[in-house]
């Protein structure tokens, strides 16, 4: 090529470099407006910029890559937000957690004096095995308080180890499973980064995500709230680091099955850390699912996470935990803090693992009521989705969802809308003992009288 010529081509450059300034200039005086509207608001709506994302994606045609993209209309839209915070001079929070909605949950009472039914939080409504009376009449905790747990809570490890059969050294315990799930985020997510979760799933996934400063991704599940392995890995760009999946999943109910986590680990890059979520694991009866943890011996960079909340009936003692390789725990133990669980939490713990027969007879006891609970259901014309675990999905209308869940807070049953979850049309509600889901069914007959 002649020197004219490529003189001419780079000029054309310069043209183009100097348009693109203007617009950035045009924008940025853009972003300032909008920042004088936003002064009680949050400054950073990672929807939206998704949204943009998306939407300058689909209209490139592919010269650069996605991830340039992505990469380069990122950089704009923090620096779209320096602009906004210099007009808005306040104590400011890291960008990401300004758009966090504080976990609510479900509701626990619905005023002091009445008694409720509580439906709403997937408890296990029988409480832990009886025989941690024994632990509890037999050691005097009261005389051990001003000592520390042990930092590592090695007991409580060994525990498990003996109970599953697995590594003692790649057990790590959380204050829940929910510490377990921000320490995967911590340890290898920085600012910028992506973090993929099913779009109707465990609204802690969303938040651990902005906690740390990553970008949530939703994945899009199909009309029966299944999540599809091609669909996952389309998503997967070079700022995906974590992937959560609940299997079962909260709220739908809806799980993988061994050769789908399989598929995904074989399709996926080995530096993208992938979190199974087996908060419901105990109550699935499924043959293809798989509950043990041979996983973690093929793929280095699995993390499979359980809890004593639910079926162990020790939600009130925060303690859960996670399985990985030795590679991924050695990682997560310089950022684990020392004395995250408690000694009263690991004794008991401790003493749940040894009833397993309790454990059995919670999950059988469960899965008949359920059937019960959801046939009864059925004959009142009351539609169901089929689920995994100690939930029961009804699907209504948005009005239908409204009418049925105050007639049954009505009554003093209380149960859980989905519409932080994006699902206005659905109810959860936990399946709690025979005489609780009988009273539930009463309610909801006198509603159809």
């Amino acid at each position: 090529m002649k020197n004219t010529e490529l003189d001419d081509l780079r000029n054309k450059i310069n043209l183009i470099d100097d348009e693109i300034i203007k617009l950035l200039s045009n924008r940025s005086k853009i972003v300032l407006e909008i920042g004088k509207h936003k002064r009680d608001e949050s400054v950073v709506d990672l929807d939206r910029e998704q949204k943009i994302l998306d939407r300058l994606i689909s209209k490139f045609d592919g010269s650069y890559s996605k991830d340039t993209i992505v990469r380069l209309w990122r950089e704009i839209f923090q620096s779209s937000e320096k602009l906004q915070k210099l007009i808005n001079i306040d104590v400011q929070s890291k960008r990401s957690i300004n758009s966090i909605n504080i976990y609510k949950g479900g509701k626990a009472k619905l005023s002091d004096n009445q008694k409720v039914i509580k439906l709403s939080s997937n408890e296990n409504p029988y409480g832990p095995t009886p025989k941690l009376v024994e632990v509890l009449e037999n050691e005097n905790f009261y005389k051990t308080l001003h000592r520390y747990p042990e930092i590592d809570g090695l007991s409580l490890r060994k525990a498990i180890s003996k109970r599953f059969s697995i590594d003692s050294d790649r057990i790590i315990l959380g204050s829940g499973s929910d510490e377990v799930l921000l320490f995967a985020a911590l340890a290898f997510c920085k600012d910028g980064d992506e973090i993929l979760h099913a779009k109707h799933g465990f609204e802690m996934y969303s938040i651990v995500s902005k906690v740390v400063g990553a970008v949530p991704k939703k994945i899009i599940e199909d009309t029966n709230f299944n999540l599809n392995i091609d669909t996952i890995v389309d998503q997967i760009t070079e700022s995906t680091k974590v992937i959560y999946i609940a299997s079962p999943n909260n709220p739908t109910g809806t799980y993988l099955a061994r050769d789908q986590i399989v598929n995904l680990m074989n399709n996926i890059s080995k530096n993208i850390i992938v979190v199974i979520d087996g908060a419901y694991v105990e109550y699935v009866d499924k043959d293809n699912y798989d509950k043990g943890f041979s996983l973690s011996e093929e793929y280095e960079n699995l993390i499979l996470t359980r809890t004593f909340s639910k079926i162990y009936g020790l939600a009130a003692l925060r303690i859960g935990w996670c399985y990985t390789s030795q590679r991924v725990s050695n990682i997560i133990n310089k950022i684990k803090p020392p004395f995250n669980t408690t000694s009263i939490s690991q004794a008991l713990a401790i003493k749940a693992l040894e009833d397993e027969d309790y454990i059995k007879k919670i999950s059988r006891l469960n899965l008949d009521i359920k059937m019960w609970f959801e046939k009864q259901l059925k004959i009142l014309n009351i539609k169901t989705r089929n689920t995994e675990g100690n939930f029961s999905l009804i699907e209504t209308s948005e009005e239908g969802a409204e009418k049925i869940s105050n007639h049954l807070i009505k009554d003093g049953i209380i149960i859980r809308r989905l519409n932080s979850y994006k699902l206005p049309n659905f109810i959860r509600i936990s399946i709690g003992t025979k005489e609780e889901m009988e009273q539930a069914i009463n309610s909801l007959k006198k509603l159809n009288d």
